[in-house]
């Protein structure tokens, strides 16, 4: 704490003492703050919604997403064991402006040095006086990737699987329900108990606007989208690790610069920012780094976990690994998402190993147009937009797919695998991802395409 004041730490709290809670509302609007997540939606709207009715919508409370869940990501992780006390800041006012009395810290359970660091840090927010008007928990969530969705995390906290809900946190909020036993995913709550669900990086943001004004915060990024972004790059880099960006600038120079280098030294093939945005070519990669300007080229930032691929590789490789990810991840409660993104994940997997016809393009197509039938959640539409974006960019790769014949068929299984750490520059993967099933189980060996 005392080296967090030194650096300038800890006033936003004091300031926001002397604020009323719309102040502080209008203060986050001005300043143009938008949600670092797949949302990317107005912070100071979303809260002044969220503020509106009295004491008839229940109790409001305020959630902390810190799972690091899109494959790729390492912001969470690098923001807790850098900066905590900015991330508890940044949620004792926001539970000021919220009205919370009740706020939650989100993070999985396989992030054990981050849980010790939250929890020596929440002592020492404690003993500063933070803590007076709001109390914060630290909840351990399950790994699968549908804690993204703010919906099935709030499932997580109740006790429950990542399952998403029917209706948004903001009129299906926590503890909605006193009898877990009588909850309905498709029944509207007796009482909707607004809840606000924010990543880490944008309550870290909160604090640092309430502290420096929101003028302070739009000399930064673009109009549209102020500020800096987090962006984790791995892949063919000379050094993976989390850089902090200023928005606005072009998504080759922060890859670049942040990975200090390409592998190999010509530009990269193709980029994906984790599995929730339409693949990147190299010549997207002239685009800003903002929520507009990667939006007028076909694509989102997402978590900004970008992953580079060189020009070696194989993106009918990669497209198999997005949609084996994708289709293991399913809950399985929309039959067209889990039956169809299996096909898909099974068609490109005969591709992999060798054994695929044409034909198997077509089928693929077919799958991934009805694959969002009745979606209740974005993973669906996920598995449409990077698989189908990857097979169109590359048709020199589809066309090398069909053709592969036989002696492919030693081919080695790739997985989409999370993040476990990154260590002087190099990411290291999970292997748990190689044993999971699509039924949330895990084997006690790895997954392999069909035929290798």
């Amino acid at each position: 704490m005392a080296e967090y004041r030194a650096f300038g730490g800890g006033d936003s709290v004091a300031a926001a003492g002397k604020l009323t809670s719309r102040q502080l509302v209008e203060q986050i609007e001005a300043s143009g703050l938008r949600g670092r997540d797949h949302a990317a939606v107005s912070v100071g709207s979303k809260w002044g919604a969220l503020c509106a009715g009295g004491s008839d919508v229940g109790t409001r409370y305020l959630v902390a997403n810190g799972t690091d869940a899109e494959p790729g990501s390492f912001s969470d992780r690098t923001l807790l064991r850098l900066n905590p006390l900015a991330v508890i800041e940044g949620i004792v006012v926001a539970s000021m402006a919220l009205n919370v009395r009740e706020s939650f810290i989100v993070i999985r359970h396989s992030f054990e040095r981050e849980y010790e660091i939250i929890v020596a840090a929440l002592a020492e927010a404690e003993m500063a006086g933070w803590l007076d008007r709001v109390s914060i928990k630290c909840v351990r969530s399950a790994e699968n990737y549908l804690v993204n969705d703010e919906r099935a995390l709030l499932e997580c906290i109740e006790g429950r699987a990542p399952v998403p809900r029917r209706l948004g946190p903001d009129v299906d909020g926590l503890f909605a329900f006193s009898d877990r036993d009588i909850r309905s995913l498709d029944r509207r709550p007796v009482v909707p108990n607004p809840t606000a669900v924010e990543s880490l990086e944008t309550l870290a943001n909160v604090a640092a606007i309430i502290a420096s004004g929101p003028a302070w915060f739009r000399t930064m990024g673009t109009p549209v989208s102020p500020g800096t972004l987090l962006c984790t790059i791995t892949g063919d880099v000379s050094r993976h690790g989390v850089v902090e960006a200023e928005l606005g600038t072009t998504l080759y120079d922060v890859i670049e610069q942040g990975g200090h280098g390409f592998l190999p030294t010509s530009p990269p093939k193709a980029v994906l920012s984790g599995v929730s945005s339409a693949v990147l070519t190299r010549s997207r990669l002239a685009a800003p780094l903002s929520w507009e300007g990667l939006s007028a080229v076909g694509a989102t930032v997402g978590r900004a976990a970008f992953k580079v691929f060189g020009e070696p590789t194989d993106m009918i490789d990669v497209a198999h690994q997005v949609a084996a990810f994708l289709y293991v991840e399913s809950c399985g409660m929309c039959p067209p998402c889990k039956y169809g993104g299996g096909e898909v994940a099974a068609y490109l997997a005969r591709l992999v190993s060798g054994g695929g016809q044409p034909r198997d393009i077509e089928s693929i197509g077919a799958r991934l147009a009805t694959v969002t039938d009745g979606r209740r959640c974005d993973l669906a539409l996920r598995q449409r937009d990077v698989v189908g974006s990857i097979l169109r960019a590359f048709p020199g790769d589809v066309t090398a797919a069909t053709n592969r014949g036989a002696d492919a068929s030693n081919a080695p299984a790739t997985v989409l695998a999370p993040i476990a750490d990154i260590v002087n520059g190099v990411a290291i993967y999970a292997e748990t991802e190689t044993l999971d099933r699509p039924a949330w189980a895990t084997w006690p060996v790895p997954a392999r395409p069909a035929g290798a």
